[in-house]
């Protein structure tokens, strides 16, 4: 049964971080804003290219780390370490209260909002799972064997992966806007 917890928690968090990599790539405009974006956390003109580019790269190591059993711990810590990155940086511009849009998954026009840090708390306490259930699954030798429920963990993790994927879209329906901040536009 642990076994299949961990499957999910890294499957879930693998689908996340190369969604919001790919959302950056797919198009040149997306990354375009997602490179501009960055100026708003202090990064300098010169440096947003390579910030940019350095985020993407983490996006799709971790995805990768997380997919592979010999690397999933390592897979785990790399995306609680981006989480925390993020998370810190989003906090820092809540509190300025300067507005910018959440490039997190290269579309979202949504201005960050404690909504973000509420999600980045989600993803972090599945990953603090995932972390348990895969040392767990490992010091117990619990493997996974059950097709059926191998399907059923992967199913679970990939509806979860696709909530948090449109999150600011169901936050947007279900609250009633909050009023635009006031400070530097977002790129």
């Amino acid at each position: 049964m642990i076994a299949y917890i961990a499957f999910g928690c890294r499957l879930l968090l693998a689908v996340v971080f190369f969604a919001a990599a790919a959302g950056k790539l797919s198009r040149r405009r997306n990354l375009a804003e997602f490179r501009a974006s960055v100026g708003v956390f202090g990064v300098k003109p010169r440096w947003r290219s390579a910030v940019a580019a350095a985020v993407i790269a983490c996006e799709l190591t971790v995805a990768a780390l997380l997919t592979v059993n010999a690397t999933a711990l390592v897979g785990l810590g790399g995306g609680a370490a981006l989480l925390i990155v993020f998370t810190a940086a989003i906090s820092s511009v809540v509190q300025q209260r300067t507005s910018a849009s959440c490039r997190c998954f290269g579309i979202s026009a949504q201005p960050l909002g404690r909504r973000h840090l509420v999600r980045n708390a989600i993803l972090l306490s599945i990953t603090a799972v995932g972390v348990a259930a895969t040392v767990l699954a490992t010091a117990l030798e619990d493997t996974i064997r059950n097709p059926t429920a191998l399907m059923l963990s992967g199913f679970v993790a990939m509806v979860l992966a696709a909530l948090v994927i449109s999150y600011d879209d169901l936050v947007a329906m279900l609250l009633p806007p909050s009023k635009p901040v006031r400070g530097r536009a977002s790129g």
